[in-house]
Order: structure tokens, then sequence, then C-alpha cells
């Protein structure tokens, strides 16, 4: 995949504000997307960025008991967002198999637990002294454009 370097400051401007936990700039940022286009390769992105956050929290494709687990925590942790944990495991089974996110969920959901999700994935695994969740946001990224 071959990430608009446009859209990926965008995505990343957003999940500033879902790490820091401030919902109305979170917002002001969704609707920062000028177009459809640009929404969609947002939700492209952060459909692999999610996965492979996911599958490193566990260090392999997660079971369904340890993604109900990880909704779980993710659902605790961005309380502030009111994400239900049966929504997050919903919309991480679907980016783990690979599924249309938009037969799992209302498409509402779909742009709003992408980033909620992505967020704290992002910001929630340990990283040496002196990196941060956009030091390991490059990490996938670079791994997504490599085809992986």
């Amino acid at each position: 995949m071959k990430i608009d370097e446009a859209v990926e400051q965008r995505v990343r401007d957003t999940l500033h504000w879902v790490v820091k936990q401030n919902a109305d700039k979170f917002d002001k940022a969704l609707r920062g997307f000028p177009d459809e286009k640009s929404r969609l390769h947002a939700l492209e992105l952060l459909a692999r960025v999610n996965a492979h956050a996911a599958t490193d929290v566990f260090g392999h494709r997660p079971s369904p008991d340890e993604i109900r687990a990880l909704a779980d925590k993710i659902a605790r942790s961005e309380a502030w967002s009111v994400a239900p944990p049966t929504e997050i495991a919903t919309f991480l089974d679907a980016v783990l198999e690979g599924r249309p996110l938009a037969e799992a969920l209302p498409a509402d959901s779909v742009v709003f637990l992408s980033f909620i999700v992505a967020g704290n994935l992002l910001s929630s695994q340990p990283m040496p002294e002196g990196k941060w969740w956009f030091d390991y946001l490059d990490r996938i990224e670079a791994t997504i454009e490599a085809g992986s």
C-alpha cells in the first residue's frame, strides 16, 4: 500500500488527540478530512495499522478470547470515548480477519473505532526510552508500504 502523505499527516494529527484523550479536538480533527477519498484512505491505513498493532500485542494473531480481553482493556483505558468493548472486539476481529468493516459495524462506529483503537494500541505498547507512539507508527507504516 502506498500511503498518501497528506492523509497520513491528518491521521497522525487525529491520533494525537486520541492519545491525549481530548474528545473535542479529536472530533474537530475527524471533521478535518477534506473529502471521501481521503477518509477512505485513512480508514484503509488504520485498518492495517490496527491489525499490525493488535498482532504485536500478543506476538501472534490473537484468539477470540485474547481479542475480547484486549477489547475490554482498550474500553477501560479509553473510557472517555465510551467505546463499548463488544464493538471494539467486533472491530478488532474484522481488521484481523481482513473482512470489510462496513459489514461488521455501522459506518460511524468504524471511523470512531479506527482511531480510538489505533491510538490506544500505539500508545500502550512498551517502547524503548526516548521513543514514542509515533515512532511505533513509523515502523508499522514502513511495513505496510513494504507490502507485509
